[in-house]
């Protein structure tokens, strides 16, 4: 046996990184986690990350480490619920077996597969529990390191009890898992707290991090994702994205990244003012809303601005002759070319178009009923998915009211669309049917950084781009 005089903590060191490495190498996308831990010394790490990542494997790792890095010392796995144990870490031998039987019976003093614990020879353990269990995991002792997996399935209620326990040796915490899907969840106000601060580190890692993951494999699920209408599905569980997900909203896809400057925007109208086609949808009412919208259409790009927006919900405040003279002035400001507009409104509202004829004889646009297409209102929900989906609609963050309608538009618990707050996007399914607008091949984003000395972008610099190849706009893992 040898002497006290004989330890060399450096030695010892070196040579159980040897031994976890012999067993377990971290990809170059797990390396990052390894790193703010072990080196950089971070108090809260969280991992928002894709499928297929390798989150389970990364996490025992860097608890065996941690274990036997630090003597007498108490680290955890905690999941969701206690009963996910058993099939996710426990009888496949993920967790307890993790080390062959060379290293487990150097390292391993017991295992105990009744309560989850595998006890180290240096004093410390890991043991594995359940979020659900919170009340009970008020008096553990966490000196180690704590892992949570799938944190967007922990409850507020269990951070609230066992913070504590890390407060008093301030010990690591390591949070993982696919996306929360809103911001009222731990994973999301972690993430925030652990990018904010500098005892803190925030890694969001898709799927394709994975140097293992095929490629093809992904990019057949992806496909897969789309053909299903789940696309916002394939973006949190894949991309490791955060977006609204399931068959309650319409349009998961929408992006704050998709809201603009509206003086940056008006300033790139201006200056290619040739290549756009200008429209304005009105879906009036003088019960509960009178909304206006105002539209350029790309002629060669298909690229959609929404402009600018009336909203007016108060009565005594949405009647023609108060929007109408709203309305003039923001078409001047767009583009002071009235002839350049088209106008539409709901066929169904005849009354409209009457008024405005008696109370405007010179209104400078065309104004065309149009078709609310009732019974095709989800092929039309569809094409606005696809404009969404393939970054063609930029928004002016003057157009407050219309981004939150499709934000927060959704379906009832049977499916079916709820009839409330819609009355912008019905004015722009008005605006796309007039345009008869369709997603056309060649139809891509818009540039806005890219600054043109003529009045419009010249037809052979579109052909050139063209010609020299756009790409995909919808690649996983370059595009957004």
């Amino acid at each position: 046996m040898a002497s006290d005089k004989d330890y060399n903590p450096a030695k010892l060191t070196a040579s159980i990184i040897s031994d976890l490495n012999s067993v377990f190498s971290p990809h170059l996308g797990q390396v990052p986690i390894g790193k703010a831990l072990f080196a950089e010394n971070k108090k809260l790490v969280i991992v928002q990350c894709g499928r297929k990542f390798g989150k389970t494997d990364v996490l025992i790792y860097c608890l065996y480490r941690w274990a036997l890095l630090n003597p007498q010392t108490f680290s955890y796995y905690i999941t969701p619920y206690k009963d996910q144990i058993r099939d996710i870490l426990w009888a496949n031998g993920r967790l307890p077996n993790f080390l062959p039987d060379n290293l487990a019976k150097k390292y391993i003093k017991s295992i105990n597969n009744t309560d989850f614990r595998i006890v180290f020879n240096n004093g410390s353990f890991i043991k594995a529990d359940g979020s659900d269990n919170y009340e009970k995991l008020r008096g553990y002792s966490a000196t180690g390191l704590v892992c949570l997996d799938e944190l967007k399935d922990i409850k507020d209620e269990f951070y609230a009890a066992f913070e504590p326990n890390l407060a008093i040796t301030d010990a690591p915490l390591l949070g993982v898992g696919t996306p929360a899907y809103d911001d009222d969840n731990l994973f999301t106000k972690l993430g925030e707290r652990a990018a904010a601060t500098e005892t803190g580190a925030f890694f969001n890692f898709p799927s394709h991090m994975n140097p293992y993951i095929s490629a093809d494999y992904l990019k057949r699920k992806e496909e897969e994702y789309r053909e299903r209408g789940e696309y916002d599905v394939f973006q949190v569980e894949f991309l490791a994205k955060r977006v609204k997900i399931g068959s309650k909203y319409i349009f998961p896809m929408l992006k704050k990244s998709m809201v603009r400057s509206h003086d940056e925007l008006i300033d790139h109208i201006r200056a290619n003012r040739k290549d756009y086609d200008f429209f304005t949808g009105y879906d009036p009412g003088s019960a509960k809303c009178f909304a206006v919208g105002m539209f350029a259409i790309h002629r060669f790009d298909k690229h959609i601005i929404a402009i600018d927006e009336i909203y007016a919900t108060k009565l005594g405040q949405n009647s023609v002759r108060q929007i109408v003279p709203v309305a003039l002035n923001k078409f001047k400001e767009i583009n002071p070319n009235n002839d350049d507009w088209m106008d539409c409104y709901d066929y169904a509202a005849a009354w409209f178009a009457s008024e405005i004829a008696f109370e405007y004889e010179d209104y400078p646009h065309p104004l065309i009923p149009c078709q609310k297409d009732l019974k095709n209102k989800e092929g039309k929900l569809s094409l606005i998915k696809d404009i969404l989906l393939n970054n063609l609609i930029t928004f002016s963050d003057r157009v407050e009211k219309g981004y939150w309608e499709m934000d927060n538009y959704k379906v009832d618990e049977n499916g079916k669309l709820l009839k409330e707050n819609d009355h912008w996007i019905d004015l722009f399914r008005y605006v796309l049917n007039l345009a008869n607008y369709s997603t056309v091949e060649g139809a891509r984003p818009i540039d806005f950084t890219q600054k043109y000395k003529t009045g419009t972008i010249a037809r052979d610099i579109y052909r050139e781009q063209q010609e020299s190849g756009y790409g995909d706009i919808d690649n996983f893992i370059y595009g957004d």
